[in-house]
């Protein structure tokens, strides 16, 4: 197991620093890389049943691509907080926060301040024989300081992900936080998923199993409504395994509503195993994920016009899968949703790990 790193490539000067690319690979085939800016994840490639290792992630060539389309968020880590905030608004402790409007009149995705700052960058390199193969692994975390009041949130946080792959091809992410006054804190990581492998086919045939009988209906600026709906007789429902094309032909009005796809919460069972698996019969290529946060929200790419030219193609409807742990979007809003407030003196800690396999 090893890191390499190199400087990413950005043709058009766009960042006043160079920006570092590493690269966790292990003995298996399986690499994920990740750069500094945004802490995005720009490549995740694995082989498939004949042995051909290529990307199973939508990807830029160059920075860019980052910096041009970062509305995309496009394997960045996103927060302080994930998804959107109602009005771009709320209330703590007495106290009304307004945040930037980037979404119409809503906040999303923390206006990208993740996505788009700097992190500073430490590697972990481990390849003990005297260890056990199991615990080898290799990995980075990027740390940020947010300072009080950043896109109208309070509290200084000190945050940190972690990026971990192991030779069983398990591929963890890690958050952690601490603030100074009491905030909302909710990051994820926006990677899209493609198992066929550098884009050579949409995700419509690949399938997915999430054992979720609920889902979060929303509003036409795709703002939680409050109400929780279950997944029976819709196309929400994956439980058994379904195609992500069950999402395009369905005629339910949410998924008709978000371009004939998904972008919608899902809500893991609390005694449930929050974990989803998708796969894909022609490469034979599995991803499992798994985490400890409380719902994904899943976006299919529904409506790109193929004029955004990623890595491997344009960017189409269904190029992709973003499959994000998180908390309930806008929960600050949301009666029975679980908290998104971090205190002063607590530690916010989060795990998601992506597991790498073949059929």
């Amino acid at each position: 197991m090893r890191v390499t790193t190199r400087t990413f490539p950005d043709p058009r000067g766009l960042c006043p620093v160079p920006v570092t690319e590493y690269t966790l690979q292990n003995d298996h085939g399986v690499s994920v890389s990740c750069i500094d800016y945004g802490a995005i994840i720009t490549d995740v490639r694995m082989p498939d049943r004949e042995g051909n290792i290529e990307s199973i992630v939508l990807r830029f060539p160059d920075l860019t691509g980052y910096i041009a389309h970062g509305s995309l968020y496009l394997g960045a880590i996103v927060g302080r907080t994930a998804g959107r905030i109602d009005r771009a608004s709320f209330e703590l402790n007495g106290a009304m926060y307004d945040l930037p409007k980037n979404d119409g009149e809503n906040s999303l995705h923390g206006n990208g301040e993740f996505s788009t700052a700097l992190w500073e960058a430490e590697v972990f390199d481990r390849a003990d024989p005297n260890v056990c193969e199991h615990r080898q692994h290799v990995s980075v975390t990027f740390f940020r300081t947010s300072p009080a009041g950043a896109n109208g949130f309070p509290g200084e946080v000190h945050a940190e992900v972690t990026y971990v792959l192991n030779n069983n091809s398990q591929f963890e992410i890690t958050y952690r936080a601490t603030t100074t006054e009491d905030t909302l804190f909710d990051p994820t990581n926006h990677t899209y998923f493609n198992l066929s492998g550098n884009q050579k086919a949409d995700i419509l045939s690949q399938t997915l199993i999430a054992d979720v009988d609920r889902f979060v209906e929303l509003r036409d600026d795709l703002i939680p409504t409050g109400n929780i709906l279950p997944v029976d007789g819709t196309a929400f429902d994956f439980r058994l395994g379904e195609p992500f094309s069950q999402g395009r032909t369905s005629e339910h009005p949410q998924n008709i509503m978000v371009g004939h796809g998904y972008d919608h919460p899902f809500l893991f069972r609390e005694d449930g195993n929050h974990s989803l698996r998708m796969s894909d019969r022609v490469s034979g290529r599995v991803l499992t994920l798994s985490t400890d946060a409380p719902a994904f929200v899943m976006y299919t790419c529904n409506t790109p016009d193929g004029s955004v030219e990623l890595a491997d193609g344009p960017l189409v409807p269904f190029a992709g899968a973003a499959l994000e742990a998180q908390g309930w979007p806008d929960a600050i809003h949301l009666s029975g949703a679980p908290s998104p407030v971090l205190r002063a003196g607590e530690t916010f800690h989060r795990k998601t790990v992506w597991s790498f396999d073949l059929v």
